[in-house]
């Protein structure tokens, strides 16, 4: 068994002194068959079963810690045969470690000696009988009672995927046995957030299912989108829609990227009414479940926030999707989907999930990170795990943070709204810190610039009025300080320029941004409505314009076009382009952004359907 530390955080796992570094590598090959013989690995398989339901132990962690030991000749991929192939002379993984303890080859982290490929006891990902059935069982349980629990190595872009294909494949057969019996056609409809992250709308052209989408509540002062109001939204869209059983699943996001939780138990109750299964995109939210919401002053979390933060499996999610990666302690490109345990989520449901998944994610998974998603879940799981407890330090130190920035600066900070309306909007986790720029002559990307450049700070999304941080299981309290000095230097930065007369160090163009660029809320684009499914669109045979061509204003976009952060889709394949969308892009690129999911990233020319020239 190996340690790792994190910060105060101790566990038996044997790979985070690398996290934020491991990514999984796409070795495509045909899973391996089991043997039918009795041999020496399958008592390893063998071994979580044997210990039960135990949270203390990390059943992939150990089977992995095991068979990386009775190995002498690899003769399997990947190539860097655990470790000893690996480039000489880089630095930081690559670096040779403890070379005195072999003189004859490089001697490496033991973190490469654990990339093992599917050998026997290791089991199956895609059919777990061993190991990786009993973590996953384990996860189940510990995360709040679901029904079944999937890793996934693919990230949470994994689990919306599947959770979309499996739902609409439903809805898709039960569809087609209404149609030989009443001999009328039904769409697959999907409602979801126009703030929803890009591999919903991915989940769209895959699964061919049509897009309803939901407005969600805009607050203009900060420049944000939080979630969608449920009885003027959700349920008016579900009334207008399902009544016909043409909606094959309610997508919702909570939390949102700046922490906004929603109450999710409200929209279970309204979509059960419906019969219409809920996917929560709880990507944000892997920790909500494993907080102590009394430990923070009410303003902070918001007076709902004791129901809102027991987590969308609580409150009756058919299917949850986590980034274990984002808010938790395992590596970069780890997540975890949850099925809930109501009337909803039969066996059908459980095996097209199973099926969708082999379709998103590599044959060939990372066991790096399947261990890492065990030993995250032994932290909280574990009385040893200590996970709690950093999570309870964590809102603490952001408690912490939120507190001096208020005394100590100009800047403020995002906090829920007194009385909530609408569930939209009912908590705000406390582990996300968003801080304005307004009134300061500069963007948030502008801030963020000066954070990173003369401070060391780096957040986790700049906006244009805003800089969102994540405060973690695994940060300190040299954090904070570091986070609350370089905020009050950049307040004496931009009292400086007050007092000077002059603009700051941003100069006009971010007073010009911030006066004369339109807030975008997502209604801009939706306005042109789609000229066709995202599925028809992608598949649609089309042109390059230029975005200076007044010819382009009207056209249907071929491209997923989305502004990075967050990476939240502002024209989709089939939706009408817009002079305020454009605009908006070409603001994102000249404040610092980006534009991604376009096949030119600079946003001189665009993709559009060319069909539309026929009609």
């Amino acid at each position: 068994m190996i340690a790792f530390s994190l910060g105060r955080l101790e566990a038996p796992l044997l790979l985070l002194g690398l996290v934020g570094f491991i990514k999984a590598h796409a070795f495509v090959a045909p899973c391996r068959p089991r043997p039918r013989y009795e041999s020496a690995a399958r008592p390893l398989r063998r071994w979580a079963r044997e210990h039960g339901a135990d949270q203390s132990k990390s059943p992939i962690v150990e089977a992995l810690s095991l068979a990386a030991a009775r190995i002498k000749a690899p003769f399997f991929f990947p190539g860097h045969k655990m470790g000893r192939g690996l480039p000489v002379g880089l630095p930081g993984p690559f670096a040779e470690t403890n070379t005195a303890l072999n003189k004859t080859r490089v001697h490496r982290d033991d973190v490469w000696q654990h990339d093992l490929p599917e050998i026997p006891e290791l089991d199956n990902l895609f059919a777990p009988e061993g190991p990786i059935r009993d973590a996953e069982t384990l996860a189940a349980e510990t995360f709040g009672g679901a029904q079944r629990t999937w890793f996934l190595v693919n990230g949470s872009t994994a689990g919306v995927l599947a959770a979309l294909l499996a739902l609409v494949r439903r809805h898709q057969q039960e569809g087609q046995q209404h149609q030989a019996r009443s001999g009328r056609s039904i769409q697959s409809k999907v409602l979801l957030p126009r703030n929803v992250h890009k591999s919903a709308i991915n989940g769209l052209i895959l699964s061919g299912a049509v897009p309803v989408f939901l407005s969600p509540v805009y607050d203009p002062a900060w420049d944000i989108c939080h979630g969608v109001p449920i009885e003027s939204a959700l349920q008016q869209a579900l009334e207008e829609h399902a009544s016909g059983s043409e909606v094959a699943a309610v997508l919702l996001v909570s939390p949102t990227y700046h922490g906004a939780v929603m109450d999710i138990e409200q929209a279970a109750l309204l979509c059960a009414k419906f019969k219409v299964p809920l996917i929560v995109d709880e990507a944000h939210g892997a920790h909500l479940a494993f907080l102590e919401v009394e430990v923070n002053e009410p303003g902070n979390v918001g007076p709902l926030a004791s129901r809102a933060m027991t987590g969308a499996l609580a409150q009756g999610a058919d299917l949850v999707v986590q980034s274990t990666h984002k808010t938790l302690t395992a590596v970069s490109q780890c997540a975890m989907m949850h099925a809930g345990k109501g009337p909803l989520v039969d066996s059908a449901m459980l095996e097209f999930v199973g099926s969708a998944l082999q379709l998103v994610q590599s044959s060939s998974p990372n066991y790096v990170l399947l261990a890492s998603l065990d030993g995250a879940r032994w932290q909280l799981g574990s009385p040893l795990g200590g996970g709690r407890a950093a999570l309870h330090r964590a809102q603490k130190l952001a408690a912490k943070a939120k507190r001096l920035l208020l005394e100590e600066t100009p800047f403020p900070i995002l906090k829920p709204p007194d009385r909530p309306k609408g569930g939209a909007f009912v908590g705000l986790d406390p582990l996300r810190l968003t801080v304005g720029t307004m009134g300061t002559g500069m963007s948030g990307f502008d801030a963020d610039e000066v954070l990173i450049e003369e401070h060391g700070v780096y957040a986790e999304l700049p906006a244009s009025r805003t800089l969102t941080f994540a405060v973690g299981p695994g940060s300190e309290e040299e954090d904070i300080d570091c986070l609350v000095a370089a905020f009050k230097a950049l307040a004496t930065l931009v009292d400086k320029g007050k007092r000077d007369g002059s603009q700051d160090m941003a100069g006009e163009e971010a007073s010009s941004f911030m006066t004369d660029f339109p807030p975008f809320d997502g209604k801009q684009a939706a306005a042109g409505s789609l000229k066709c499914g995202p599925r028809d669109a992608y598949f649609t045979a089309s042109e390059v314009l230029s975005t200076n061509d007044e010819r382009v204003v009207g056209r249907a976009s071929a491209e997923t076009v989305c502004p990075y952060p967050p990476g939240i889709p502002v024209l989709l394949p089939g939706e009408i382009i817009t002079v305020e969308v454009l605009r908006f892009l070409k603001g994102v690129l000249s404040t610092g952004g980006s534009v991604t999911g376009c096949s030119d990233p600079s946003l001189g020319k665009i993709r559009v359907l060319c069909w539309e020239k026929e009609k």
